[in-house]
């Protein structure tokens, strides 16, 4: 029987091994099937352990090796696979696999030969598994992480999320040739066109200005390494979420902060269960000892207060984003160029920011295939990325200021009713102009609302440290380096439209 159950796991693994990541989520269903019938057999018969069984068969009984053969296998699926062919979707929390014609092609062995018993017994049984297990083949979130966490467990998580770091350092190295080459040709001045030129004219003059970066002939490799560094960043705060105990309401808050959710009583899911649990059983004459599930009750609120009290001490995203930052100090001296004098420099700054408005502005107004749209190829993680490295060379106030896209989208939603949810809409039908600026204005529109998005969750997670600026007296003289807190931005406090 031992050698049996060993069989059974080396079959299960082979099969994950030929199948793409999606699938983890039924390798680990399979494997609590196996575990639990192992469990019964072991009321009758002598069994090796289960977890001593699973740790041969994936390769975990080293005492120097963390990097399992489980481990090892989804890391190569998602540094060759899933981050280089899914493409994020930020409203669903859901990586989905992008059109076959963007795809990078990856070798697999065949899928061996289904063996009933070794799957859930029966004909009918696998086919009602097969079907359950259908549901989660096409995306990868929350329930596959649930899935890695639970199959890798605390030892070889820590490897997995090194090694993750590690690719997402290689992809900065490869990114940063391909921007120093676009600030080697970004013209010394970009003019702010008039709003007074109109929509149209606003996105003329851009379009002449920002020739760089549409006629850039390695464009589309540049939206693929942030694409790839924005989905591995989202990955990480995708385990933060699934590391969190729902059970005591924990939970990401609204600007991705955790946060814990208390039910009626003031006490967590986890405390108002037992506390119920225990009244019921104390109420029953017959109970034998209720003082001991008065104990348990007590232990689950000494175990709630232990928790949320080390809540906030430090998480995987924001490791994940200290060491990006780290990264980035490598590069910070060339992406970053403060003014000479101290005052922002609006047309002639030639930091990272102006270089990815420009990424940007190309995203939003250039079918880079003729097959498919731009946000059908690269997905929500090109902000994530972009974003994320703007933010962490603190530059993300000077984006959003100066952003080429926002200012064509601003013009265009002063020449309507600013209220109004389908500009576009409204601006094609009282200006009658083309289809294709029609199309551009919606892309800045949900490019803009997807960058405040990423911004308001970077400040949630990793809050800037006090800044030196230059303080400019009535006189106009120029005063550097002066120490001042950060602060929330004003246009972060005002009061939103229509409540006032």
């Amino acid at each position: 029987m031992n050698k049996i159950f060993r069989e059974n796991l080396e079959f299960l693994l082979e099969r994950f091994e030929s199948q793409d990541i999606c699938h983890v989520v039924e390798l680990q269903r399979l494997i609590d099937i196996l575990k639990a019938t192992h469990e019964l057999l072991s009321e009758h018969l002598t069994l090796d352990s289960f977890t001593l069984i699973l740790s041969e068969v994936m390769e975990n009984i080293s005492l120097v090796s963390f990097s399992g053969r489980l481990a090892s296998q989804i890391f190569q699926e998602v540094q060759n696979d899933l981050l280089p062919n899914f493409i994020l979707c930020n409203t669903t929390q859901r990586f989905v696999r992008s059109i076959k014609s963007c795809q990078r092609p990856i070798r697999r062995p065949a899928v061996p030969h289904v063996k009933s018993s070794f799957m859930c017994g029966s004909h009918d049984l696998n086919t009602a598994h097969s079907a359950i297990s259908e549901l989660y083949s096409k995306f990868f979130g929350l329930p596959h992480m649930f899935a890695i966490l639970k199959l890798l467990g605390s030892r070889s998580i820590p490897w997995l999320v090194r090694a993750l770091l590690d690719h997402l350092s290689q992809k900065l190295t490869s990114l940063e040739g391909r921007i120093d080459e676009l600030r080697g040709v970004l013209p010394k001045v970009i003019s702010i066109p008039a709003p007074t030129l109109g929509v149209t004219g606003c996105l003329k003059i851009y379009k002449d200005q920002l020739h760089w970066a549409t006629e850039y002939e390695h464009k589309v490799e540049v939206l693929q390494n942030l694409k790839e560094i924005g989905s591995l960043i989202f990955w990480m705060s995708l385990l933060d979420t699934a590391m969190v105990v729902p059970w005591l309401g924990v939970v990401p808050g609204s600007e991705a902060q955790m946060q814990q959710l208390l039910d009626d009583d003031g006490h967590s899911p986890l405390v108002s269960l037992f506390k119920s649990a225990s009244a019921a059983v104390a109420a029953d004459p017959e109970t034998v000892n209720p003082q001991s599930f008065v104990t348990m009750s007590k232990q689950a609120e000494v175990a709630d207060i232990l928790y949320v009290n080390n809540l906030q001490t430090g998480s995987t995203l924001d490791y994940t984003l200290a060491y990006l930052s780290a990264i980035l100090d490598t590069v910070r001296g060339k992406w970053n160029s403060p003014s000479k004098t101290g005052l922002i420099e609006i047309t002639t700054s030639r930091e990272f920011h102006r270089i990815y408005s420009g990424i940007q502005f190309v995203f939003c107004g250039e079918q880079l295939d003729e097959n498919e749209t731009n946000q059908e190829q690269f997905g929500d993680a090109v902000a994530w990325g972009g974003c994320t490295v703007a933010y962490l060379l603190g530059q993300h106030l000077r984006f959003e200021l100066l952003d080429f896209s926002y200012h064509v989208l601003t013009v265009g939603e002063s020449e309507v009713n600013p209220g109004a949810h389908s500009i576009p809409d409204k601006i094609s039908k009282t200006y009658n102009i083309s289809a294709e600026l029609v199309r551009f204005l919606e892309s800045a529109r949900k490019a803009r609302r997807l960058n405040s998005h990423v911004f308001t969750m970077l400040r949630a997670r990793f809050p800037h440290e006090d800044k030196l600026a230059a303080l400019v007296k009535q006189s106009g003289t120029v005063v550097h380096r002066i120490k001042y807190p950060s602060t929330p931005s004003a246009f972060d406090t005002l009061p939103a439209k229509g409540n006032v």
